[in-house]
């Protein structure tokens, strides 16, 4: 009777000690911005070989890399091939993404992550037509390659939105489309979004966080705003580079005209 008493005691406490390691919230690694920026940032980012298009070749490279503790990336490798051309492309642009760690019981913990890369022609040229990026001025000097990201102090020219209007601006660009969403306009809230990201020596931008959000969809709308912007890269000692870059969009409403918004000319910071 003591026997089955002394297994039985062990049983439940082996039951409860797996039923709690269960419960627990476990998250795997997370690219900056999450998923679906992810998955906009490779569709952008990505550069077709030529010859690959002429060769019809087209595909998903997946690429598996390791997160760490500190969210720092290695160990990149491809999984799935294609071909050289498009596997040296992916991981190109997947070495560029930035990541959260993983999280196991409260604790950062180190794990792997699968990015796929999809290589379709018709999808890409549809995309390169619809961002406009055949009327953007690329930059064709040097780029580099180090991965390293830079501070504006450091550089000798600024990344800049890149607008065919000469008179047009950051500012100027967000009053004139800005759409203050309809929860926080009836609910009259108002304030900063403060958003950081990294301009890519391609001028496109990517590892977006929001530091200080906004309720009422304004943090959506700054997002979707930014979205919209393609810029020239940072330029050091005459070469392109990557530069971290954080922006704040202002929403205001004027108390006295019945919450008509109020265009924020000197608010919206760069």
């Amino acid at each position: 009777m003591k026997t089955c008493k002394t297994f039985l005691a062990t049983f439940l406490a082996s039951f409860l000690l797996s039923s709690s390691l269960f419960s627990q919230i476990d998250t795997p690694p997370k690219p900056f911005g999450g998923n679906q920026w992810m998955r906009e940032f490779i569709c952008n980012e990505m550069i077709y070989p030529e010859s690959a298009i002429n060769n019809k070749e087209e595909g998903t490279v997946e690429v598996l890399l390791t997160v760490m503790q500190d969210g720092k990336t290695t160990n990149y490798r491809i999984h799935e091939s294609v071909s050289p051309v498009l596997d040296r492309e992916a991981m190109r642009i997947c070495k560029l993404i930035m990541f959260y760690p993983a999280v196991r019981s409260s604790n950062y913990i180190i794990n792997d992550y699968n990015i796929p890369v999809k290589f379709n022609v018709k999808k890409y040229n549809r995309n390169c037509k619809k961002k406009g990026f055949d009327s953007y001025e690329k930059y064709n000097g040097a780029i580099d390659t180090s991965l390293m990201v830079y501070p504006i102090k450091a550089l000798d020219e600024s990344p800049k939105p890149a607008f065919e209007d000469p008179e047009m601006d950051f500012g100027k660009f967000i009053t004139e489309n800005i759409k203050y969403p309809e929860t926080a306009y009836t609910q009259n809230i108002s304030g900063d979004v403060e958003l950081s990201f990294i301009v890519e020596a391609s001028g496109r931008i990517s590892n977006l966080e929001i530091i200080d959000p906004l309720g009422g969809g304004c943090t959506e709308e700054a997002i979707h705003l930014l979205k919209q912007i393609l810029w020239k890269p940072g330029i050091l000692d005459n070469i392109a580079v990557r530069t971290s870059l954080s922006v704040k969009i202002s929403f205001s409403l004027d108390n006295n005209s019945n919450h008509q918004y109020l265009p924020n000319n000197n608010n919206t910071t760069m």
